[in-house]
């Protein structure tokens, strides 16, 4: 099978491009055969118009071509200054006073802030993000490849880092950002790229396009913009009163944390990544200890419940990292669709597991959003992340939960993808459960969730009534600026 089918792509100084498509359909590949990660089976790669050779990252770099993936590569232990020269020492002998001076001005150019005697472990994502894209400043990048950029940042984060690029184009650099969140390739880019089961389906300029002229292009079809139905919350379904959670390091990591959760509700916690979501949802699934306050389900306490006994209360989690907290990759999908309802109706019988229903459990699983597998007597591991994800989602919902948390739950999907596991967690609410989502896409939250609430530093905030669905309002809210 063909990563890349005869693939045509070029870029222009001082413009942000947009590479954009499902998953699979070869934007990481393209992206990592230009940085010279990966090995071309057979065409070219030009360099201002003159053929080039790219057999691995170090050529890439030194022709001035960077990248910044997904996953960020900062050292928590070295400094901030030691995470941005890593790599690219000005010399054997450091002089650390001209390199934190040169630090200074790349950082001043972008108006970026940085303590660089500090640990980088004190890094927000948004300070990483932005010190990832120093290091290829430092490294005399002028062909920078960013690959989601904005993923784990607040609107106001995002909106910011947008305008650092813009003025790094400005200046003569080429921006390729491979992203899902189609209002910034509106909002920021010049021209966009559209690939698809490994082909080019279309370069253009982005004023030439509409949202859903650019899903029909990415999809392959007409894509049906949701519309949010009309909430008709039902009896108190879940209640979180004054919960004070500690965090792995003792600190306070919620901090007198109240809210309801409806049944018929699906709810949206917006914040940037690290203030509390992981614990939040630890606490509700009886993972973390609450030393102060108290949870209800149905009116009934169960803050010092175990996991079990909420599992068999119909709590059900899609989990933040599916690698280590949602499957166990060396299993069969068959056995890993029973991991936590082993002793529960249709897989168990009067205590003793029910192979035939654990099968036909994995089979219904599987099929719900069309997972792509090649047995499920496979091993998780075959699968590619977003299936993984698809499976992991459609366990979750099966059956009739009565409180979903569902954290990340489209991520790494496609909006094929995106759309069928919102559809699913709509149903469940419509069943009288509800569903709690937890994402670092402010607007996928406000496209699917009736309302939105904000974690930030441990404290929940609502917005006014009149602000529910402001996009400014709410992200505002995210930094703890407030209204």
């Amino acid at each position: 099978m063909r990563a890349l089918d005869a693939v045509d792509f070029s870029a222009l100084p001082g413009q942000i491009h947009a590479l954009v498509g499902e998953n699979g359909a070869g934007k990481t590949t393209l992206m990592r055969v230009l940085y010279g990660a990966l090995d071309v089976t057979s065409g070219t790669v030009l360099l201002d118009g003159n053929e080039v050779s790219m057999p691995n990252s170090a050529a890439a770099i030194a022709r001035g071509i960077g990248m910044v993936s997904q996953h960020y590569s900062i050292i928590p232990a070295l400094t901030t200054l030691d995470n941005l020269m890593l790599g690219a020492e000005p010399s054997f002998a450091l002089d650390r006073k001209a390199a934190t001076e040169r630090a200074e001005a790349l950082a001043k150019q972008m108006g970026f802030s940085f303590r660089w005697t500090d640990k980088a472990e004190a890094l927000s994502p948004a300070s990483a993000q932005k010190l990832e894209i120093l290091k290829l400043l430092w490294r005399e990048a002028r062909i920078m490849i960013l690959d989601e950029p904005t993923a784990m940042l607040s609107p106001l984060d995002a909106d910011a880092l947008y305008g650092s690029l813009k003025r790094l184009a400005n200046e003569g650099a080429t921006i390729i950002v491979v992203t899902h969140r189609l209002p910034e390739v509106f909002e920021f880019c010049d021209q966009v790229t559209v690939l698809r089961g490994g082909k080019l389906i279309t370069t253009q300029p982005v004023p030439e396009l509409t949202p859903a002229t650019l899903a029909e292009l990415i999809v392959g079809r007409p894509v049906e913009i949701p519309s949010l139905p009309e909430s008709h919350p039902g009896k108190e379904l879940l209640s979180v009163r004054e919960i004070q959670v500690k965090g792995d390091r003792g600190d306070d990591a919620l901090k007198s944390v109240s809210f309801d959760l409806h049944a018929g509700e699906v709810v949206g916690i917006a914040g940037v990544d690290g203030n509390g979501q992981k614990e939040l949802f630890e606490a509700l699934m009886g993972l973390r200890d609450v030393y102060s306050g108290e949870v209800f389900l149905g009116g009934i306490p169960i803050t010092d419940a175990a996991p079990v006994k909420r599992l068999e209360g119909g709590f059900r989690l899609i989990p933040e990292d599916r690698h280590h907290e949602g499957v166990i990759e060396e299993w069969s999908l068959t056995d890993n669709v029973g991991l936590g309802l082993q002793n529960q109706p249709p897989i168990a019988d009067r205590g003793r597991l029910d192979r035939g229903a654990l099968e036909r459990t994995a089979s219904a699983v599987a099929e719900r959003f069309r997972t792509k597998h090649g047995g499920l007597d496979q091993p998780m591991a075959s699968l590619s992340g977003g299936n993984q994800q698809r499976f992991v989602a459609a366990r979750a919902i099966s059956g009739e939960p009565k409180v979903v948390l569902a954290f990340q739950p489209a991520r790494g999907l496609d909006l094929a993808g995106i759309a069928d596991v919102y559809a699913a967690l709509r149903d469940v609410s419509r069943s009288g459960g509800g569903v709690l989502v937890v994402s670092y896409d402010l607007e996928e939250l406000l496209t699917h969730c009736d309302r939105v609430i904000v974690l930030c530093h441990g404290h929940l905030a609502e917005p006014d009534a009149d602000a529910a669905r402001d996009r400014g309002a709410i992200g505002r809210l995210m930094v703890g600026v407030g209204e």
